[in-house]
């Protein structure tokens, strides 16, 4: 559509703008697009444009948006920013990561894209080079929140515990109602063995946002390691009304069953875990531990089978199953079973002493069998 040379560009931009930020982007792209007829090279028309289709959910209109947007103004940092940003939320990590770099070229210490570049990495789950990014970011907007609480996520998934409590410490003086770091600050104060702590910060995480199933899980698991099961029992199942299909909060949930010795109810949550996670090797191993606590020992052994088919050197099952086959009374079995468990743990003295009673059972079994004369 040819727009008459007579209207004036900036009013159009205008317009398309007070559109744009009364919500009606449609409208808006219009007025954009006429603006950019008139004048190719407007920067912030370009930029307006991007920005409405991104709030339409447009991601690759954007993109190719901003691609045009940097053929006419190529050492923009602000596009290239956006133009990066863009790739982001279209799930484009490694673009987005290339995008903020070249900002960072044409305005270094850029804390923005600084940041942009550590979360795009950490996406990618390259945590050790996202930390130097978002370690710069900080210290050039102190008052960032993301920027600390993304710093902390970086540290805690490479096991440096203290300094992402820090972080999360941080980003909570700036936001204190912060759900995701009082919730993550959680779960390293776990991994520091402070449970206490731990359940403090995830009650406060749920008093912000109490339906975030991850929270509830992993209180549960604080409260499994303060011995609280029945507490713990009650989390996961707050955290399985919000979200059915986690197979890891079933399994623990049936943990914590077994331990209050309550072995149905264990049973079901294990076998709710393995029918969503047919690979979930603790869930079945402990569910044969179950079976035999409720003397289904034929169950059991199958249990245990399935648990070595996906980790055949587990030295548990292997020995937990000879045990099984004993009380079943097969006897050669069972010593097959303690000779796999003895190739894993040659010294180990129970299950030497476990395969030498095997043995001494075939052989009396063997040795009451009357042979018939001929």
């Amino acid at each position: 559509m040819m727009v008459p040379t007579d209207i004036n560009p900036e009013e159009l931009l205008q317009h398309g703008i007070s559109l744009s930020q009364r919500g009606d982007y449609s409208g808006a792209l219009s007025f954009f697009n006429q603006t950019l007829e008139l004048r190719p090279d407007s920067l912030e028309a370009w930029s307006e444009k991007g920005g409405a289709l991104i709030n339409l959910g447009q991601l690759e209109p954007a993109l190719r948006c901003f691609e045009r947007s940097l053929l006419v103004h190529p050492t923009s940092p602000y596009l290239h920013y956006h133009h990066a940003w863009t790739a982001h939320l279209a799930g484009l990590y490694d673009n987005a990561a290339n995008g903020f770099k070249r900002c960072l070229e044409l305005q270094p210490n850029y804390p923005n894209a600084h940041y942009g570049v550590g979360l795009a990495l950490y996406m990618l789950g390259r945590y050790e080079d996202a930390i130097p990014q978002l370690k710069k970011a900080t210290e050039l907007a102190p008052e960032d929140r993301d920027c600390f609480y993304v710093q902390g996520v970086a540290l805690l998934m490479t096991g440096r515990y203290e300094g992402a409590v820090t972080h999360f410490n941080r980003a909570l003086e700036i936001d204190p109602q912060h759900a995701e770091s009082l919730s993550n600050r959680a779960q390293a104060l776990v991994s520091l063995a402070d449970y206490e702590a731990a359940l403090a910060s995830f009650d406060s995480a749920l008093k912000i946002n109490d339906e975030d199933p991850q929270a509830w899980y992993q209180r549960g698991i604080a409260l499994k390691y303060l011995n609280r099961h029945k507490d713990a029992i009650a989390s996961y199942q707050r955290s399985l009304e919000i979200d059915q299909e986690q197979p890891s909060t079933w399994y623990n949930k049936g943990f914590s069953h077994m331990k209050m010795e309550a072995y149905s109810q264990a049973l079901s949550a294990f076998d709710r875990a393995v029918e969503i996670q047919p690979t979930y090797h603790e869930a079945w191993y402990n569910r044969g531990v179950v079976l035999k606590m409720l003397g289904r020992l034929e169950e059991a052994v199958v249990s245990y089978d399935q648990a070595l088919e996906i980790r055949p050197n587990d030295f548990r099952a292997w020995n937990n199953r000879g045990g099984l086959l004993v009380s079943l009374g097969q006897y050669e079995s069972a010593i097959t079973s303690y000779d796999r468990a003895l190739q894993l743990r040659p010294d180990d003295a129970i299950a030497e002493k476990n395969r030498a009673v095997a043995i001494r059972k075939l052989e009396r079994r063997t040795a009451s069998v009357q042979i018939p004369q001929g």
